[in-house]
């Protein structure tokens, strides 16, 4: 009965293929879609893991806070004082490291993100850790790294470097960066390394000495000369982070205020929007592939009713409702499962050339979805054959046997 119907499936193979074929097209949108968001939940985890003792520091009155890199300033002997931190007794910060963030928007330097890229000065006399983008070590073949005499200087990460589509972004290169603020003043600076680190939001970013970002920003160390608009602080241990944040704000309660977000926080902002993102792919999935659904229920439509006589011999010949309906389903399953991996075969092409074309490897083929795209294409075999395996078993033998 199994064989039966699956060798039933194939018996009109052009109406098979393009039911089979309506079906992997809405399953490989599917597929894409739910790739795309896999590798980007599993790139914020791999953040949260890498971050879980950061904190943002930056100033009260900053329009939107930690998203967007501030134009006003805090002075930066704020670290002095942060670095001391106490909690109990102990040491409550391990680093703290004084920014001056920049956007490198995107009509001026195309790197694939539509945001912009984040530039970010840092103090080079500052103490150095391995995974910092600044360390030599992560500097790639062919590069140099920043040193403290630097100027006009900048390390791009490998990510942002797959993305961009000039030649800017080739070690020797220049880039010509407007200064934030003064019309048609710009400032020419020197790529002198790719660095590759691993963590994504590092990589996907650019880094220069902090004199060379300030010039860039102006309005940062127009009250304060030695002026950053952000520092990114370390806490000692996570059980710290929350207390750490919360004595920053309280060590400044005059102008300039600051205000502070643990990464885990900011991670978490962007997780509820992947949420909302993951719950809009869902729909535009299940409607695509309900889509390619209904090319399957057409099909097993058409084919019970080219087989009437057929299914009235069945019944004649001592095939009961169940066995009818168990044939026809076991058809529509066929066809339902084989759109799946068909799906799921160009979905995981397209996904490998979004990586490409972004850079990054954004799109992840987890064998959990592939567990749900196999089953989702089961779950449209039984729905789409279901009506038809019904009708197919409501035949009279009698009625067929007069046809005859």
């Amino acid at each position: 009965m199994f064989r039966f119907g699956i060798s039933n499936a194939f018996r009109r193979k052009g109406i098979a293929f393009f039911a089979i074929l309506g079906t992997a097209l809405g399953i490989a949108l599917m597929t894409v879609l739910l790739s795309i968001s896999a590798g980007m939940s599993t790139m914020i985890d791999d953040m949260k893991e890498d971050m879980a003792t950061s904190i943002a520091v930056y100033p009260a009155d900053s329009p939107l806070g930690f998203m967007v890199p501030s134009s006003t300033g805090m002075p930066i002997s704020y670290a002095d004082e942060i670095r001391n931190i106490e909690v109990e007794n102990e040491r409550a910060v391990s680093r703290v490291i004084p920014e001056v963030n920049y956007i490198i928007r995107t009509p001026d330097y195309d790197f694939g993100d539509p945001m912009g890229v984040l530039l970010t000065g840092v103090d080079l006399e500052g103490d150095m850790e391995p995974d910092d983008p600044w360390n030599p070590d992560k500097i790639l073949p062919g590069g140099q790294p920043l040193t403290p005499l630097s100027r006009n200087e900048v390390i791009i990460g490998k990510d942002a470097q797959k993305t961009a589509t000039g030649d800017y972004a080739q070690v020797g290169e220049t880039m010509e960066l407007a200064v934030r603020g003064r019309y048609n003043e710009s400032i020419s600076v020197i790529v002198v390394g790719i660095f590759e680190t691993g963590n994504n939001f590092y990589d996907f970013s650019l880094f220069t000495d902090i004199n060379t970002a300030r010039s860039l920003m102006p309005s940062v160390v127009k009250f304060y000369p030695d002026g950053v608009n952000f520092m990114t602080v370390e806490a000692a241990d996570a059980f710290y982070v929350t207390v750490v944040a919360n004595t920053i704000v309280e060590l400044f309660p005059d102008e300039p205020q600051v205000s502070t977000t643990g990464a885990l926080d900011m991670l978490e902002t962007f997780e509820e929007m992947m949420g909302t993102m993951e719950s809009f792919l869902w729909t535009i999935s299940l409607v695509a592939a309900i889509a390619g659904g209904v090319s399957i229920f057409i099909v097993m439509l058409i084919s019970v009713i080219e087989r009437i006589k057929e299914f009235g011999i069945l019944k004649a010949s001592g095939w009961s409702n169940r066995n009818i309906i168990t044939s026809v389903v076991v058809q529509s399953i066929t066809i339902g499962l084989l759109g799946a991996l068909v799906g799921l075969a160009i979905g995981y092409g397209g996904g490998k050339g979004i990586d490409y074309y972004a850079g990054v490897d954004i799109a992840i083929i987890t064998w959990v979805l592939v567990v749900e795209i196999c089953a989702f294409g089961i779950i449209v075999g039984v729905v789409g054959g279901l009506y038809p395996a019904l009708r197919a078993a409501r035949v009279s033998p009698i009625e067929s046997l007069r046809a005859l």
